[in-house]
């Protein structure tokens, strides 16, 4: 059983209520408030004058979805947010559509992976204390960076790749893996505690 907040309280409400919503509609709402987050978050960009690659939003909502959802509901999010992006929702950066190949699918791709790498680590308990959280959320900003930099490749020359696609985004990462797991390791005990 997920130690996941999300999946425990799915299946927390599903034994305790006999009226109500049921557990797949709870499932699906989640995953729907996933893919809103995540688009509202990749709406906050900076644009870096000496990359083609943004500072976003998006992989604090991702760090924050897995570890919050799991890794089945992260996964599901993920997909249906590159989903809905690749048939023409505004929902990437800059209210921008659709999957090219461009500098920055390499970086969607593997936020597909961090969630569910993430959203493994939540499942197995991670998200309950902010130390464990950071670290999975770090783990899953490795794969974003990996995937990132596998695409970017051929955008930008091979001695630029880390000044382009990695260093600059450090900052930001740690900054957004703290806040993750601070938000999440604090509702974690909210819900033990209740």
């Amino acid at each position: 059983m997920s130690q996941a907040i999300v999946a425990q309280w799915i299946d927390r409400r599903a034994r305790t209520t006999r009226v109500g919503l049921s557990p797949d509609l709870l499932n699906l709402l989640s995953v729907m408030g996933g893919v809103a987050l995540i688009a509202l978050l990749a709406q906050f960009r900076i644009v870096l004058p000496w990359t083609p690659v943004p500072v976003t939003g998006q992989t604090f909502g991702v760090a924050f979805v897995a570890l919050l959802w799991g890794r089945h509901r992260a996964l599901a999010t993920l997909v249906s947010y590159l989903a809905l992006g690749a048939v023409g929702a505004p929902i990437f950066t800059a209210a921008k559509s659709g999957l090219l190949f461009g500098p920055t699918l390499g970086y969607l791709v593997g936020m597909v992976f961090s969630s569910w790498i993430v959203g493994s680590l939540a499942d197995r308990g991670w998200a309950k204390s902010f130390w464990q959280a950071w670290a999975a959320a770090t783990i899953g900003s490795f794969f974003v960076f990996a995937c990132g930099l596998s695409v970017l490749r051929f955008f930008v020359p091979t001695d630029m790749l880390l000044v382009q696609g990695v260093l600059p985004f450090l900052p930001g990462d740690l900054i957004k893996n703290c806040l993750a797991a601070f938000i999440v390791s604090h509702l974690a005990k909210r819900v033990v505690q209740s």
